[in-house]
């Protein structure tokens, strides 16, 4: 009998090889993506720490070997002084103790590959120099441009990386000012070899395409893996979306760090793949699936039909049943269901023509809101006769409530209304527990006129009063209202403050989960249906993005923030 409708589940089940295909392809896909993701923060964590730690020990290193002249003194007096003096009854010489200096820093300090070493004064008078292989051709204005360069870097310790130089290759130009009493009297230069620098450097870039650049504070690249692009300035490109780039800054030289390297090929391919697998056994998956969708479906959708002329009153709808499957079953049970529902209807026509005359007369006894308004009034004339002024001032409270809300034809009121209308239900309050709650409403005139939807305060104030200060402990309850216009985005906010009970986290994120539903669930306490009423009532009437937000602590209170539209209400 369920033969027919087994082979199609059978047949389903064999096609749907597609999905864990689709799932394998996305492992390999999250994998190659993981891998991508890994590359780049190892290439972050050599920059950002091996690299730029090693390029910063190298300018410490040079920073420490000129200031090692500072441990002659006698010569940097010498230098600042321009002459030379007696020390211990014989002739300073100046000559010999710069050579001593330099032979010092070249064969013991942690700099490696000096090219050459000199002195220059500030008067540009050159004292020593000391080169170890080439001795190159210096004047006076190469002097004078050494000079210059420190001035203009604040006579302060500056790295040049030249690549046309003297020595016929590209070096490392480091100027240090030599002070005297605090004010600089000379210049001391090291130049090195640029390349004992791009070897430390670029044995750190071993990704692909990878590119080291190192720029100045002005955007100048001083140092770039490709040595003809280096001293031109940083044009901004548009970045390819293969391409990662990590920029950092070099110490306080004012240096940046630039390293950009492109992922790799192959993982580019494998990502590719899985995403092509994917799309195509998604593709294949949702082409099957509607085609079995449809064949397995035509006969339900031939029930639905028939199903749609009952609902419109045509009882005398069949399903023809052609098969003797699950399909089939379902089909004689709804022929049989039918049928049944056409006997219910003839019987239940006949019960509506029995009560209908017994509906009118209930219809008739119920109380016109006319009729309760009235009678408070005559229940206030007979306490003010009577000397009860207590009853008279709850009777006029409750039949004001009563009249504020049989007006439903204005849809918007002013706040001057609402607050009327709390303060008539405080009254009831007050006299129910007499001086134990005080209300403080802090309402400019300008903002009383605004206009609001109705009955959205009274609500929230009685939850306040209800489930906040009745059951607090505290000897002062006060109920607080206030408001405020925020002109630039066109929002009206207000604020019901009270010093109850309050709420705990959990309770808050309750009532917030409950706020953005868009019915309440079952079982919820009155108290979180008025609220969850009045903020779908805001969010119908004004719109989605106003509404109400809760902020509470335990055993200090409760506030209630309203967030409306800015509504003038015209001159009355």
């Amino acid at each position: 009998m369920f033969t027919r409708i087994r082979m199609k589940i059978f047949l389903a089940m064999i096609l749907t090889t597609a999905l864990p295909l689709s799932v394998t392809s996305g492992i390999i896909l999250y994998q190659v993506s993981q891998d991508i993701q890994k590359d780049i923060d190892f290439a972050r964590s050599r920059v950002d720490q091996d690299l730029k730690g090693r390029i910063e020990e190298f300018t410490h290193s040079l920073d420490e070997t000129a200031y090692q002249i500072y441990s002659n003194p006698d010569l940097i007096e010498s230098i600042a002084l321009k002459k030379e003096f007696l020390t211990d009854s014989r002739t300073y010489d100046t000559v010999r103790d710069i050579h001593e200096f330099f032979l010092s820093v070249y064969n013991q300090s942690r700099v490696k590959d000096i090219q050459g070493m000199y002195i220059i004064r500030s008067n540009e008078e050159v004292l020593g120099n000391f080169f170890p292989k080439l001795y190159p051709d210096m004047d006076a204005s190469y002097f004078h441009s050494l000079l210059m360069e420190s001035k203009r870097a604040g006579d302060k310790p500056k790295t040049l990386i030249r690549y046309k130089s003297l020595y016929n290759e590209p070096i490392i130009q480091f100027l240090y000012p030599v002070r005297y009493r605090g004010a600089p009297t000379g210049l001391l230069v090291i130049d090195l070899k640029e390349q004992g620098f791009r070897q430390l450097v670029e044995s750190y870039n071993s990704f692909y395409k990878g590119q080291i650049a190192i720029t100045d504070p002005t955007g100048l690249m001083v140092y770039h893996t490709n040595s003809a692009a280096a001293g031109k300035k940083v044009v901004p490109e548009p970045k390819a979306s293969r391409t990662n780039a990590i920029d950092t800054e070099l110490g306080g030289s004012g240096w940046q760090l630039h390293y950009t390297f492109d992922i790799n090929p192959k993982q580019i391919l494998y990502r590719n793949v899985a995403i092509l697998v994917i799309v195509v056994t998604s593709l294949l998956a949702i082409a099957i699936s509607l085609w079995l969708s449809y064949n397995m479906t035509k006969p339900i959708v031939h029930m639905h039909r028939k199903m749609a002329r009952i609902q419109i009153g045509d009882y005398d709808a069949r399903v023809e049943v052609r098969t003797s499957d699950e399909i089939g079953f379902l089909g004689n049970q709804f022929n049989r269901m039918a049928e049944k529902i056409q006997q219910l209807i003839e019987h239940d026509l006949k019960l509506r023509l029995m009560n209908q005359e017994s509906q009118i007369k209930a219809l008739q006894a119920q109380i016109s809101p006319h009729f309760l308004f009235n009678t408070l009034q005559m229940m206030a004339g007979i306490a003010e006769v009577n000397n009860v002024p207590d009853l008279k001032l709850i009777c006029r409270s409750l039949s004001s409530m009563y009249r504020y809300n049989m007006n439903i034809q204005n849809e918007w009121v002013r706040i001057r209304d609402e607050i009327m209308h709390i303060r008539n239900y405080l009254v009831i309050i007050n006299k129910r527990f007499p001086g134990s709650i005080r209300i403080q409403i802090q309402i400019e005139p300008e903002v009383a006129n605004i206009q609001i939807p109705k009955l959205i305060l009274q609500p929230i104030v009685e939850n306040a009063v209800e489930h906040g200060l009745i059951p607090s402990l505290k000897n002062r309850k006060l109920l607080k209202l206030s408001a405020r216009i925020d002109r630039e985005a066109g929002c009206l906010y207000l604020y019901a403050l009270d010093n109850g009970v309050g709420m705990g986290e959990m309770e808050q994120r309750g009532i917030a989960e409950i706020l953005s539903k868009d019915q309440p669930p079952a079982g919820v306490e009155e108290s979180s249906i008025g609220l969850f009423n009045v903020h779908s009532r805001i969010r119908m009437i004004c719109g989605e993005e106003y509404g109400i937000r809760i902020r509470s602590k335990r055993t200090k209170g409760t506030c209630v923030i309203f967030r409306l539209p800015w509504k003038e209400a015209s001159a009355q």
